[in-house]
């Protein structure tokens, strides 16, 4: 990555491309990058996000298998984080919610201790002082916050047609 910067993936940067806006079929060069950058390490993923996206049902799952090993594994520091951001946000930890995982406070802890810009589709939640999103907490944590179509910019990222 440019500038030795690194970078910290939200499960929505991962399954909206995946899902919808940059599909393997068509993007496996993207997908190859990406994949690289996760095993260089200037991609990191927390637990969670591994976690949520096991609970899909798409080929997701089988692309980012090879990848388990370079997941972030969830430490002492990163609870401390997120005990903090759950007892003042309870709605953050989405205890009520179907699915069992929920990453958006790893996410943002993992890039507060590793000093990554974190990478999500989630917009801020102007009002909603109860149940910030990603972007929110990163502002009031003091991680830097991009989308997707950022991150490729800011790395020079190019795609063209063959």
């Amino acid at each position: 990555m440019k500038n030795g910067r690194k970078y910290c993936f939200d499960t929505s940067a991962l399954v909206d491309s995946w899902r919808r806006y940059y599909r393997y079929t068509t993007f496996q060069p993207l997908w190859d990058k990406i994949g690289a950058c996760i095993q260089d390490g200037s991609i990191v993923i927390p637990e969670e996000v591994k976690k949520e996206i096991g609970a899909g049902n798409d080929e997701l799952i089988t692309w980012f298998k090879p990848y388990h090993a370079f997941v972030t594994q969830i430490s002492v520091e990163q609870i401390a984080i997120v005990t903090e951001i759950v007892n003042k946000y309870p709605l953050v930890s989405q205890y009520k919610k179907p699915r069992p995982y929920h990453a958006d406070p790893f996410v943002v802890a993992l890039g507060k201790l590793t000093s990554s810009t974190v990478v999500t589709y989630e917009h801020k939640n102007s009002g909603r002082n109860e149940n910030p999103s990603i972007p929110d907490l990163c502002h009031e944590y003091g991680v830097e916050c991009c989308s997707l179509s950022d991150f490729f910019e800011r790395e020079g990222w190019q795609f063209g047609f063959r």
